[in-house]
């Protein structure tokens, strides 16, 4: 995009931007609850399990880990990079991820609003305007389409990009898809954009802000690892006040799912960072993965070697899926604040470090 392109995204992003009420979270269930920091737990974190004959995901050179499969509360070793998903954790979004509610396994450019129930939405989750701001992008920017056929179209381009993609988690570029829908009055990214906001408006969750000035200052190594589009490095401008980079994030550990034509859970996404990370004498054991989703971020991560939080801020963002039979493996912590979140970092034994600049 131009540079004109991208300060029109960014004042558009801003202008439809809304606060999203963060939900509570669920009752978590007891394996999940036991893992709970709340910011005064006594406990660190709980790292991978010694129980069962499971080995624990303790520091070892190459950072590699045998599974997160639970165990004894005991001190995690130092933390030196920081690694998030973006949707559902850093931004709270109505449809509690970027647009994903058609999955071959999941894709980040997919529209939640036609699939809310089998996500585990309620139909209440997405705001009232979802409806009358697709009617109303039909009516201003097509020659004659309206807000259904907009969704019928939109489901039926990614299916169809799925199903000629070999990859086992495939990734399809919005704007493209946009391209080739017949009666556009405006550029196909834009109005790839302005759909997204239509049927997924996001805000930054509670706490985004300082969580990442503080994590920043204290001198972690920060990255992110996000089912996105084009338009999603954008929403850091627009609503946290600079770029990805300014805010502190490595530009080599910036992996997004458009970029790479895969989405998360491919270990494709995770085996990059880890690499940018080994560059840096950072091993997966140094790292700790926050993200809302158990397939997509934790089980992901956790096979990369990465330690794991689980956030739990918000019902309609968290992504339990009990009944997935491809989770395996627990996170190393929950949160349900990314305030807690910051406190359990400071209590790694390496963050002091940290902020003596070592």
């Amino acid at each position: 995009m131009t540079s004109d392109e991208r300060r029109r995204y960014i004042a558009l992003i801003r202008e439809q931007a809304l606060p999203l009420e963060q939900l509570p979270p669920p009752t978590l269930p007891p394996r999940f609850a036991e893992r709970l920091f709340t910011g005064v737990s006594p406990v660190v974190l709980t790292p991978a399990g010694t129980a069962a004959g499971v080995s624990p995901v303790g520091p070892d050179p190459a950072g590699t880990a045998a599974g997160h499969a639970g165990g004894s509360s005991v001190p995690m070793p130092g933390i030196k990079a920081v690694l998030f998903d973006v949707y559902g954790t850093l931004f709270s979004s109505a449809a509690g991820d970027i647009n994903a509610g058609v999955e071959k396994i999941q894709s980040s450019a997919v529209n939640p609003g036609a699939d809310a129930a089998s996500r585990g939405l309620s139909t209440a989750s997405a705001p009232d305007r979802t409806g009358s701001g697709l009617d109303a992008l039909a009516r201003e920017y097509t020659d004659s389409a309206s807000g259904e056929e907009l969704v019928s179209y939109f489901h039926k381009a990614v299916r169809e990009s799925h199903a000629a993609s070999k990859a086992a988690y495939p990734e399809v570029l919005a704007g493209e898809i946009w391209e080739r829908f017949p009666g556009r009055k405006i550029p196909a990214e834009e109005f790839a954009l302005r759909y997204e906001l239509a049927v997924n408006p996001v805000y930054p969750m509670a706490g985004a802000k300082q969580l990442l000035a503080s994590l920043k200052e204290a001198g972690f190594v920060m990255g992110i690892i996000s089912n996105a589009q084009f338009y999603t490095p954008l929403l850091f401008e627009a609503l946290l006040g600079g770029s990805p980079e300014a805010l502190g994030f490595s530009p080599e550990l910036l992996v997004y799912s458009y970029m790479e034509g895969e989405a998360k859970p491919s270990p494709l996404l995770f085996e990059k960072a880890r690499a940018a990370l080994k560059k840096q004498g950072i091993g997966g054991g140094e790292t700790v993965y926050l993200g809302n989703d158990m397939r997509n971020d934790i089980q992901g991560a956790a096979r990369a070697g990465f330690r794991t939080v689980l956030f739990a801020g918000d019902r309609r963002s968290l992504r339990l899926r009990e009944d997935d039979p491809l989770i395996s493996l627990l996170p190393c912590a929950v949160v349900s604040k990314l305030a807690d979140f910051e406190q359990l970092l400071k209590r790694s034994p390496s963050s002091a470090d940290n902020e003596k600049g070592a």
